[in-house]
């Protein structure tokens, strides 16, 4: 399991521990991008533009994966990494909880409850950098909602 703790009390940041493995990420407080390190490896996070569904996952300038939303009003993306295609998306329509499953991943992201930010990450994986790319695009869907005050993400 792994564990992942804010890095402050206002913070979208966090930082990831547990099974082995640590990472971090950043979303950027302007617009939706920002940086990520997976076992201490930095890469870095780029929207494909203002309105564009796009986000790419850049390891020392090189594409390592691809995360397209597929619909403005579901949380759903589907991505292209280095063990094959995936998908994260809800896992129930009340749930903050978010499933990434496909070629090489089958993993679950889970609240700690309802009144924190704490998360956990549970499953087996190949590539940890689809991890926490899938995890970083979970807490980008989190930061939405509390920005809508929503309650849900979209």
């Amino acid at each position: 399991m792994i564990e992942c703790r804010p890095r402050g009390i206002c913070s979208w940041g966090y930082y990831l521990q547990g099974d082995g493995h640590s990472g971090e990420i950043v979303i950027g407080g302007w617009g939706e991008q920002g940086r990520l390190a997976a076992d201490g490896v930095p890469c870095e996070v780029r929207k494909g533009g203002w309105l564009s569904g796009e986000w790419n996952l850049l390891e020392d300038g090189r594409q390592v994966a691809v995360a397209q939303k597929t619909s403005a009003f579901r949380r759903r993306f589907e991505l292209s990494g280095p063990t094959g295609p995936a998908v994260l998306e809800a896992g129930s329509a009340f749930s903050r909880a978010m499933d990434l499953h496909g070629a090489g991943v089958n993993c679950r992201i889970l609240p700690v409850h309802a009144f924190t930010r704490r998360a956990t990450i549970e499953g087996s994986f190949e590539d940890f950098r689809v991890v926490v790319f899938g995890f970083w695009l979970t807490v980008l869907l989190w930061r939405r909602a509390a920005n809508n005050n929503s309650g849900g993400a979209s």
